[in-house]
Formats: structure tokens, sequence, C-alpha cells
């Protein structure tokens, strides 16, 4: 392996270090005041609000799946190449945006169910 191939590996290699990193200081979480308050309508509609973006998600890496499965690398055709492990990554992904989605629909039902 050249001196060249191995920088631009470690490079992509920092990048998605650092992207998930970033990716990760994003998360969102539900507003503290509102929790403080026991607004429970803020919570419910905060949490709505928050299925509705993991869901979008969810889409998102299901569409990047289907690119995957459309565009083949071609020096790999008929080969494992690292093209199927992303198309399981993203797979993996949905199925976690997914659930997240879920548990977000359970929590604002329980706030709401806390308003009656």
């Amino acid at each position: 392996m050249t001196n060249q191939k191995r920088w631009i590996q470690s490079g992509v290699l920092w990048g998605v270090v650092l992207g998930g990193l970033v990716g990760c200081a994003m998360i969102a979480s539900p507003p503290v005041g509102e929790i403080g308050k026991n607004d429970h309508a803020a919570l419910a509609a905060w949490y709505d609000k928050e299925a509705a973006h993991l869901r979008q998600h969810a889409k998102d890496e299901m569409a990047m799946a289907e690119a995957y499965r459309k565009n083949p690398d071609p020096s790999t055709l008929g080969v494992i190449s690292h093209k199927i492990d992303m198309i399981q990554h993203c797979e993996a992904l949905v199925g976690m945006y997914t659930k997240a989605a879920e548990e977000a629909d359970q929590a604002a039902k329980a706030h709401r169910d806390l308003l009656k």
C-alpha cells in the first residue's frame, strides 16, 4: 500500500469519526423547561415532532440503501463488496430509527394520557 493511499484512508477514517462525534452531539433531547413545568402538552408535541424526524431519517436511509442496491460498484460485480456492507448498515439504521420513532410515539401518548 502506498503512502498516499494510507493518508487517504486515514483521512477518511478521521472524517467518519469526527462526523460521528458531531452527529452524536446533535441528538435531540426533550426541552428541559417543559419537563420542569410538567407541561405535558408541549412534551407530547415535542415527541410527535421527534417521531416525524426519526421517520424521515428512516426514509432517507432506506433510499440510500436502494441507491447502493441499484448502483453496485462495477469493479466488484458478482463479488461481495463494501457496498453490501453499506446496504446492511443502512437497513440497520432504518430499523433503529423506526424503533426510536415508535418509542417517541409511545412517549407522546403517555404525556397526552397525563393530560386527562
